[in-house]
């Protein structure tokens, strides 16, 4: 298998993910779960909305860093140095 279709399947999956995690967040919204969360802090439950809120910012930012190492794999990046010829040189 290619390097760039090795990318593209591995940018939809990545794709995939983030879209679970944020639907994961909308319906939690939508249901009152995220109310009924912070309605803990201030008894000692506070550190579940902590974690939870802490764990949801990992996971969608390790997720999202590799979506962004994989589009820049996709569209075939490369980082390297430049030589500069001595005739375009004044």
């Amino acid at each position: 298998m290619s390097k760039r279709k090795r990318a593209a399947i591995q940018v939809a999956a990545l794709s995939i993910t983030c879209g679970l995690v944020i639907w994961h967040v909308v319906h939690w919204y939508s249901t009152g779960m995220y109310l009924q969360m912070f309605n803990w802090v201030g008894t000692d439950k506070a550190y579940m909305t902590v974690l939870y809120n802490l764990g949801l910012m990992l996971v969608l930012g390790t997720v999202l860093g590799f979506l962004m190492e994989k589009i820049t794999d996709l569209i075939g990046y490369e980082v390297g140095e430049r030589e500069i010829k001595a005739s375009s040189v004044p």
